[in-house]
């Protein structure tokens, strides 16, 4: 079994723009303050961990390539390498999987034509996995993951899974996000960005700061980066999520599912004792309260721990990453970074973090990722040893069944179907795109109710962009002050994951999926690795489109066969049980989708023949026009 060594790293943010002037200034006696943005035009003051960039187009991905080539560069590789090996590419963002270009959609609310479709055309071709593997030529998994600010985490872990079953035996795991207009004035209001520089645990502290920034880690079994002559020091050794089940935005106040995730890493690392947490640590009020009791509870008051999100801002889908990138580095150097701005003790606050840097051993670390609607990520970083390790196991080849699916057509659910379910789970007004996968969801959920590890998969293309859209209005519209909170907290890509899990109660790792190439194909693949890694018992997926302003005018840009449906949902449950339908992945290719998002258009017919074992074929690639 294939392990995860950090063969490289590349990193790009407010300590840095490379991994050695990132490892200067984490020991340096002054650091860089926060300012006011700059990119984006605003009347608001809160201050921002903001970067240089040549470009304004597609932002995130500007920072992702720089610490991409850095990563690979480190790890002895070149773009010609990866065409030699099976390289799975995992990246985590919220604003790369967003069309936040607000000019542009102000032309298309007006209706009036736009000069060409080039923002939109950087908007889907822009979605980070899948660029890169366009880029690079690589012929692997390319999983955009958009879970909030557990993005970057979630796929470090993706890819210590991949290693681990077999189905790569190279990894591309990253995150790159960018301080938006979307994100700034959604932050600020739910209330939670500080008026100065942030201050993790401490009893004054106000909120966040939000920051720029991208994070690339390598990784690859040991054994393969020592022929290129690289001697990897550290290892993704352990990894654990989960999710609370509990408010869209909101962590529950116990920890439970917290301390779940952080007691799985540590005992698929093998270990029981760390140097030191890197915790989430993101200075607002709920989260540092249940982060710092959970570590106090797990470790005792001899943890060594602090935030570093005081000197890199909030980089939301990024921010796994870069922690996961700049713990390695703190173990490589046997010295813990500050945890700057905490002096004042609080009551809620269990124990303070290290004001000053702790020497340690540098044998091994947690970093820690929160996020909205309760998404616990843990990882483990581990220093090497030399340990026989036995072959890889080829998770395609495990027999994987479908116990159950559902398939809305056109004008589902009804308004009265819709108000049943609502009534069901005690809900009230919920945007298009949760209807549509709650609904899916729902017509399934007896296949799930007595697997208390249910993996949890959402899937689309677009998102909730009607939402989104809501959120544009208001910016064009309303001060920024003015702005209600509700829309910018749907408006994230896992909003609908946070719903379902609420409802349906599912605590096991939890994922939201984008991409217009083939995502649905590439989140069965996940969820059957899920199923062969044991990190679950039944995996649960819903893919799921809305249409609105941003999908009509995208669709009119795409070449070939339209979807079936232009908006829809459809919902599959993934499991070993021998009395279900057997599953068959084939390399075929579709040219016909139901959905945006995937699902072949003869998938649901295969599935309602109720035959023994159907196949899941691969999506043709779609082809954009440049223009309208």
């Amino acid at each position: 079994m294939a392990r995860a060594a950090i063969s490289g790293i590349g990193l790009f943010s407010a300590l840095g723009s490379n991994a050695a002037e990132t490892a200067e200034n984490l020991f340096s006696q002054t650091h860089r303050l926060p300012d006011v943005p700059r990119r984006i035009k605003t009347a608001l003051s809160k201050p921002v961990f903001e970067l240089p960039t040549p470009s304004d187009r597609r932002v995130p991905l500007t920072f992702l390539l720089s610490a991409l080539e850095e990563a690979l560069a480190d790890a002895g590789l070149t773009k010609e390498d990866l065409k030699h090996r099976k390289v799975g590419i995992a990246i985590g963002t919220t604003v790369a999987c967003q069309l936040d270009n607000i000019p542009f959609y102000e032309q298309l609310r007006n209706g009036s034509v736009p000069e060409n479709g080039q923002p939109l055309l950087d908007y889907i071709e822009g979605i980070p996995a899948e660029y890169l593997r366009n880029l690079l030529g690589t012929t692997g998994p390319a999983i955009t993951i958009s879970n909030a600010c557990a993005s970057g985490a979630d796929a470090a872990l993706l890819g210590l899974n991949w290693l681990k079953t077999g189905v790569c035996d190279l990894v591309i795991a990253g995150g790159c996000d960018s301080v938006s207009k979307v994100a700034y004035n959604g932050f600020n209001a739910l209330r939670v960005c500080s008026d100065h520089p942030c201050m993790p645990f401490d009893a004054d502290r106000s909120g966040l700061n939000l920051g720029d920034g991208a994070g690339v880690v390598i990784l690859e079994d040991p054994a393969d980066a020592e022929k290129r002559g690289i001697k990897p020091g550290f290892e993704l050794a352990g990894a654990g999520k989960t999710a609370d089940a509990f408010h869209i935005t909101q962590p529950e106040g116990s920890g439970v599912e917290l301390e779940n995730a952080i007691r799985t890493a540590l005992n698929e690392a093998g270990i029981t004792g760390i140097d030191f947490a890197n915790a989430h640590g993101t200075g607002t009020l709920v989260n540092d309260r249940v982060e710092s009791a959970v570590l106090k509870r797990i470790f005792g008051n001899d943890l060594h721990f602090h935030s570093t999100k005081a000197m890199t801002g909030h980089t939301l889908g990024a921010a796994g990453t870069i922690e996961l990138a700049l713990t390695t580095l703190m173990l490589k150097l046997q010295r813990t970074a500050p945890s700057l701005r905490c002096s004042t003790p609080s009551d809620e606050i269990a124990m303070l973090p290290d004001a000053k840097p702790v020497a340690i051993p540098g044998n091994a670390a947690l970093s820690t990722s929160l996020a909205f609607g309760g998404s616990n990520t843990a990882l483990i970083i581990k220093k090497m040893e030399e340990t026989e390790q036995p072959e890889n196991k080829d998770v395609l080849n495990d027999q994987i069944t479908i116990s159950a699916f559902a398939s809305l057509q056109a004008g589902e659910p009804t308004p009265q179907k819709m108000l049943e379910i609502c009534r069901k789970y005690g809900l009230r007004r919920l945007d298009r795109i949760t209807q549509l996968s709650l609904a899916a969801a729902d017509a399934v959920a007896d296949a799930v109710s007595d697997c208390k590890d249910t993996a949890l998969i959402t899937v689309t293309s677009y998102g909730p962009a009607v939402t989104t859209c809501k959120v544009l209005d208001d910016i064009l519209d309303f001060p920024e002050e003015e702005i209600l909170p509700t829309g910018f907290s749907h408006s994230v890509l896992n909003a609908a994951a946070s719903y379902i899990g609420t409802c349906l109660k599912i605590h096991g790792p939890t994922f939201a999926v984008a991409g217009f190439e083939d995502p649905f194909r590439e989140a069965v693949e996940l969820g059957w690795n899920l199923l062969a890694g044991k990190r679950c018992s039944k995996v649960l997926i819903v893919a799921a489109d809305e249409e609105g302003i941003i999908s009509r005018a995208a669709e009119k840009l795409r070449t070939g066969s339209a979807p079936v449906f232009t908006e829809g949902a459809f919902a599959l449950v993934l499991g070993t049980e021998e009395n279900g339908i057997a599953l068959e992945l084939t390399d075929a290719v579709s040219g016909e989708r139901l959905l945006s998002c995937g699902v072949p258009a003869d998938f649901a017919d295969q599935l309602r023949q109720e035959a023994e074992k159907i196949t899941l074929c691969k999506l043709a690639k779609p082809l954009w026009k440049t223009s309208f």
